[in-house]
Order: C-alpha cells, then sequence, then structure tokens
C-alpha cells in the first residue's frame, strides 16, 4: 500500500474527531494518507460510531440500468454501473437495509427462482447467500444483530407455504417455515415451534432499526393492521403496537426508521390525500408509542400510491421537518412509462420537485429491475463474511 508517512503528525484521538465529522463518501479519500489513517477507518470500533453519528443522512437509492445514489437534502446525485455480479439476475425484487448493508432478494435469469446477496452499495462489496432447501419470490427477509455483538449479522427468512407456479415445479409441497442464518456459522437453521397467526403487508418489506425488524402486519382472521417485530438477540416474534389510525384498504400506511432509533408511519388518505407522519418514542424504551409528527394537507399534494403495481412510497424526515418522498406517476401517452422524481412536502403543504429520477418502461425488453422504493445509509459496515 503507497503512503506518505507511517504516523499522522496529529494524535489519532484529534484524528478520530475530525473523521466522525466527515460524511462517509469522503473518508475513503484518506485511506492512503498513512498506515495510521487507514488503520483507523478499518476499525469497526470506529465504523460503528461513524454511522450513529449519521444515521439520519439517509439516501434514496434507484436501481435501473445504473445504480443512482439521492442525496435527496443537498439535492446531489451519483450514478455507477450496476455490479457485475448482478447482471445474471433479472430483478431486484426487494431490499432490506441494516447499517448501510442490503439485503436483496432477486429473481435469476439463469434458472427459475430466486437468489438472496448482501451488498454494501458504497464499498460495492457482495455475499451470496446459499439456501437451506430454496428461496421463493413470496418470502419476507429481514436483517439485523444480536445485541451481544452488532457486527455478528443475522438473515431471517419467513415462508407462509406459497409457491408460484413454476416454484412449485421445483420444490413441490412444502409447509410454512421461519428460517435463520448466521453470517458466522455461514449455516440456515430452522426456528422450531413458531406459528405465525399474522401475515405482512405485501407492500411493506420492512424496517431494521436498532438491530430488529418491523413491519406492518395484520391477522389472519381479522382486518386490522398493527406492528410486528421480530428480535434478533431472543430469535422471538413480538407485537409492538396497534397502528394509531384507521386504516382502510385503499389508504397508504408506509413505515421507515426515524433517526435511526424510533419508527415512523407515513399515512395518506386515498380520498382526501391528506398525510400525516407519526413517530414513536426510541424503541429501546420498555413500551412503545406513537406520536403525530406531521400533519400536512393541500391541493397539490401528490398520490403517494397510485397503482397496485407500483412501489409503497419511501420517504424521509428531513432536519426542517420536510417530507422527502419518492413520487411515481405513470405516463398518459402510449408508452406507459413511469415518471420517477424526488418531491420536497413542507409543513404548509407546498410540493416542490427536487430532482428528475428520468422515466422507467415497466415493461422493458430487458427485464431490468424497476426498484425506487429504497432508503438507505452510507456506511463502511464491511459485507460479513
Amino acid at each position: 500500500m503507497a503512503s506518505s508517512s507511517e504516523r499522522s503528525l496529529l494524535p489519532i484521538d484529534i484524528i478520530e474527531d475530525i473523521f466522525c465529522r466527515i460524511p462517509v463518501e469522503y473518508l475513503t479519500q484518506f485511506k492512503l494518507t498513512c498506515r495510521q489513517w487507514h488503520a483507523l477507518l478499518k476499525d469497526k470500533r470506529f465504523i460503528y460510531k461513524h454511522l450513529d453519528l449519521f444515521q439520519d443522512q439517509e439516501r434514496f437509492m434507484r436501481i435501473d440500468h445504473t445504480v443512482q445514489i439521492i442525496d435527496p437534502v443537498n439535492v446531489a446525485r451519483s450514478s455507477s454501473p450496476v455490479p457485475d455480479v448482478f447482471h445474471d439476475v433479472a430483478q431486484i425484487s426487494a431490499m432490506v437495509h441494516c447499517d448501510g448493508l442490503l439485503l436483496c432478494r432477486c429473481k435469476n435469469m439463469s434458472s427459475r427462482g430466486c437468489k438472496l446477496v448482501v451488498w454494501n452499495p458504497f464499498l460495492n462489496r457482495v455475499k451470496w447467500i446459499e439456501p437451506m432447501d430454496f428461496y421463493s419470490s413470496n418470502d419476507f427477509y429481514g436483517i439485523g444483530y444480536d445485541s451481544v455483538c452488532r457486527d455478528e449479522y443475522k438473515v431471517l427468512r419467513i415462508f407462509d407455504g406459497e409457491l408460484d407456479e413454476d416454484e412449485s415445479e421445483i420444490a413441490g409441497s412444502c409447509e410454512p417455515k421461519i428460517q435463520i442464518y448466521d453470517f458466522k456459522s455461514d449455516s440456515w437453521r430452522l426456528v422450531d415451534d413458531t406459528t405465525l397467526d399474522w401475515s405482512i403487508d405485501p407492500p411493506c418489506k420492512g424496517v431494521s432499526v436498532i438491530g430488529n425488524m418491523y413491519w406492518v402486519a395484520h391477522w389472519n382472521n381479522r382486518p386490522e393492521l398493527f406492528i410486528q417485530s421480530f428480535d434478533f438477540s431472543t430469535e422471538t416474534f413480538k407485537v409492538v403496537s396497534d397502528l394509531p389510525f384507521e386504516c382502510d384498504v385503499l389508504d397508504i400506511a408506509a413505515l421507515s426508521s426515524f433517526r435511526g432509533e424510533s419508527l415512523s408511519l407515513l399515512y395518506q388518505h386515498e380520498e382526501t390525500m391528506k398525510i400525516e407522519v407519526w413517530i414513536t418514542n426510541t424503541l429501546s424504551d420498555e413500551v412503545v408509542s406513537w406520536t403525530k409528527y406531521l400533519d400536512v394537507s393541500g391541493f397539490d399534494l401528490p398520490t403517494l400510491h397510485t397503482d397496485k403495481d407500483l412501489a409503497h412510497p419511501s420517504y424521509i424526515i428531513d432536519t426542517n421537518d420536510s417530507i422527502m418522498v419518492w413520487c411515481e406517476e405513470r405516463t398518459e401517452d402510449e408508452t406507459n412509462d413511469v415518471c420517477v422524481s424526488v418531491c420536497k412536502i413542507s409543513k404548509d403543504g407546498t410540493v416542490e420537485k427536487q430532482v428528475d429520477a428520468g422515466r422507467c418502461d415497466v415493461c422493458g425488453d430487458d427485464d431490468r429491475p424497476f426498484v425506487c422504493r429504497y432508503v438507505y445509509v452510507p456506511s463502511l459496515v464491511p459485507v460479513p463474511e
């Protein structure tokens, strides 16, 4: 490794304090300065310290022919090629974010079925996870960590027993199952004695907060929605709370994290278009409660979910309490494309288009993914090996 010197002229604690104030996108420029700085930027204690300080620096991600990373606050956008390892998959159909790591479910081009991969887009590193038996396009996944050791990540797979027609030809008839993959042992295991009397609301892919997973779910025998969680330390499911509002079938209830330690819910009424944002207290507290954080109404509010084939909205609450949200709208011309943009919705209901992310051909011949619903925080966390 080329370096200008073995050690910095400044004490390492001063360097660390300076680095903790620098966004991660700029930190990698300092790796080749000296061995001491290089070692600091690879130190897991520093990596997680820096990540915790920048948990509110969220980015939007869109993948079509390229990987677009959008900073909605600074209206900055970067574009890079889709990693070569994804060229054999037809579509990234779902993602879950944890600590800068993205757990991706992919459709397989070369053979029927799905593949699972963990990807750090910032470091451009991936790890494919082989299944215990098979993956289904109807699976739900989670990623998190045991509270004892943060860098020992685990993956949760929820299979409800339903298979698509082509999957049934491969797997046959299968019983519902809960599986956990441990990166440390590089293996899956079944969670015994777990019978689910609830189901995850399909548009909700789940969010990981402080190492645990959360979803909007409903009971199998009644329609009420609630927040379900999975604790990776105890490896148990738990009902967190009911939703703080009544939600009809055509209303939107989009789940996200808030400041890296709480949950937020964006609710939009299908008829009035009114938008509310609710947040919880810190999830480390014993009892979780909801508080209405924003209440926005106006004639110009966009429809955040216009079609069942489009994604539920991903959003960020910035430091000025504006809602930064993906907006997707089908064109009215013969192409039937989808126009994608990032909009800023202020507390007074003013709507401004921040970034025009272009169009997407939903029925493209090359079958590249239409993914523009993900929020993540770039980090130096290495992909677990």
